[in-house]
């Protein structure tokens, strides 16, 4: 069964092995550049390649599940781009790979940022020394909140933050805020509270609670004390969250756990539309498969 959705207006090189439940908009170029046999291209499952948007592979692109990459980007994956689970990319958002990016989970790029790998201008038989390849390293749940500059070579911390127009030129902290041009530690700033996993999973179930009333009465939630239990009525299929830190060995059965935001994909229609509804901002997870 086919399960991609790909305008007929999008190009796709025969390289590019493609997961399940993908959607690639309008006149979207995913083009392998060169002979090489060994090149590798690798896109996951749920993930959203809007209108416009121009991918050139001359080295390794990998990217995982539920990423969304917004109009007219470009990215360049010379060297190689990894991407891992649940990021967002603004349009018109520029990522280059020439000397290597690696890019963690739940990493939010605001529109017009650019991320650059390398640095090439004058000639080099005129002496000029402007010239580098290096990777750069963004952690977990960076947030770049739009028309921001990295540097080559840099590594931001995870959860930091960098505010709007932000040019990055030096390592960030973890946890930390940054700001102007070059940025600069806003030393009093932060944006994360602490959270119990009782508080977690009170906050989970008012959210289960708004999907079912805001999708179908078709979906029922029981409850527990360790777990929250999503069913469909019309398919029979389930869903469960649990504080519970003991893994269901069985991967066929969709479980979602909270004391360390991993998951089972299975990718059935509950799951993918539970899911949906929860990792913009919400709650994110990492598949375990």
């Amino acid at each position: 069964m086919v399960t991609n959705q790909i305008d007929i207006s999008a190009k796709i090189h025969p390289k590019v092995v493609l997961g399940e439940h993908n959607r690639i908009g309008k006149n979207v170029v995913i083009e392998v550049i060169g002979d090489d046999p060994n090149i590798e291209v690798l896109i996951g499952d749920n993930n959203i390649i809007n209108d416009n948007t121009r991918i050139f592979i001359h080295g390794k692109f990998k990217v995982g599940d539920w990423n969304v990459f917004h109009n007219d980007m470009l990215i360049m994956a010379e060297d190689h781009i990894i991407i891992g689970h649940n990021c967002w990319f603004g349009q018109n958002t520029i990522l280059d790979g020439a000397g290597g990016l690696e890019i963690g989970n739940g990493v939010r790029v605001g529109m017009y940022s650019q991320i650059w790998t390398h640095v090439a201008s004058g000639e080099q038989i005129e002496g000029c020394i402007l010239f580098a390849k290096r990777k750069t390293n963004i952690l977990d749940d960076v947030w770049l909140v739009g028309s921001c500059v990295v540097g080559s070579g840099i590594t931001l911390g995870k959860r930091s933050t960098a505010l709007i127009n932000s040019v990055i030129t030096k390592d960030t902290l973890p946890n930390s805020a940054y700001s102007g041009s070059p940025a600069k530690l806003m030393e009093k700033l932060n944006f994360y509270l602490p959270k119990t996993i009782d508080e977690k999973f009170e906050m989970l179930e008012n959210w289960l609670k708004e999907f079912i009333s805001t999708n179908s009465t078709n979906f029922l939630l029981d409850s527990t004390d360790n777990d929250l239990i999503l069913l469909n009525s019309v398919n029979n299929e389930k869903v469960i969250f649990t504080k519970s830190e003991n893994k269901i060995d069985d991967i066929s059965i969709s479980v979602f756990y909270l004391f360390d935001k991993t998951f089972n994909k299975t990718n059935i229609l509950t799951e993918r539309m539970v899911y949906k509804f929860l990792y913009n901002n919400k709650a994110r997870f990492i598949p375990l498969n």
